[in-house]
């Protein structure tokens, strides 16, 4: 499926027009990313303005309503197309935020979102690490899960592999970031960021997706990928070390299994290899 993308840029002084990127958007029919700076110091050393926590609200608003679907705040589903309606937004916003017009591509939209993330977000210096966030944690997920089924099944069964998935609780169904699905779901993965500060409200979420899941088929493979704190010897860091260790043993008492990145493939491999059910139809297609 084709993607677009948009270049989210800053514009302090509408006279002058000089800009600076401090985000980027992708986008298909289906799904919307977006990507934010994690340093915006070389933003402030750019503004006029000393304070710019209100950029940073505006990251954290695009942020809630790309999980909804929506291109930009104030954005509404009608029969205008995606691109269409941002188009109009990049052609007719004026303030000191703005949007470049949509720019094509034959990529998939997280493969979109990732080249322009290295394209378009300079990383400053002096930045000596960068802090992944949620949607990092959901990438990593999604790319490692589909790299599995395509090196286990073939480039032909990379549909077997639903982004966003609605998995059936007990009481309701819940959004995951990744299954594997044929009619049914074999495994559902979701991931959640350390690195930085997790909003108390997602780590509740995800604890209820467990629960209700595993209410409904105790048995079914549901993960957790985590990002852990990086290391250093601040009290921020010491709370945050506090709430990933807090949260993942709630997580795994509750019945998921948690994992790092790096264990991503070795626990998809061998969930789908116990799927004989899934292992059957495809010996029979090949």
């Amino acid at each position: 499926m084709s993607s677009r993308y948009s270049i989210i840029q800053y514009v302090p002084d509408p006279i002058t027009d000089e800009r600076i990127n401090i985000g980027v958007l992708a986008f298909d029919d289906i799904d919307v990313r977006v990507h934010f700076l994690s340093n915006w110091e070389r933003v402030r050393n750019f503004s006029k303005e000393k304070n710019i926590d209100y950029l940073k609200d505006f990251a954290q608003s695009m942020r809630k309503s790309a999980q909804s679907g929506l291109l930009f705040l104030g954005d509404q589903e009608n029969n205008r197309p995606r691109h269409e309606r941002l188009e109009r937004v990049a052609q007719s916003w004026m303030n000191s935020i703005q949007f470049t017009e949509p720019r094509g591509s034959l990529k998939d939209v997280d493969t979109v979102i990732e080249d322009a993330v290295k394209k378009f977000l300079v990383k400053p210096v002096s930045e000596k690490s960068k802090f992944r966030d949620r949607q990092d944690a959901a990438r990593i997920t999604i790319s490692n899960v589909k790299k599995v089924v395509r090196e286990m099944m073939g480039q032909e069964y990379q549909d077997l592999v639903k982004k966003n998935y609605l998995i059936a609780g007990a009481h309701k169904g819940h959004n995951v970031d990744i299954a594997v699905a044929n009619g049914h779901p074999y495994l559902a993965a979701q991931g959640i960021s350390f690195e930085v500060h997790p909003p108390e409200n997602l780590l509740d979420a995800v604890a209820w997706t467990i629960t209700d899941v595993k209410d409904n088929k105790p048995d079914f493979p549901i993960a957790v990928v985590v990002l852990p704190p990086k290391k250093d010897e601040s009290k921020d860091n010491e709370q945050l070390e506090e709430i990933y260790h807090d949260t993942t043993d709630t997580y795994r008492e509750l019945g998921a299994k948690v994992l790092l990145e790096q264990d991503i493939t070795s626990w998809v491999t061998k969930q789908l290899s116990q799927q004989e059910e899934l292992m059957e139809k495809l010996s029979i297609l090949r």
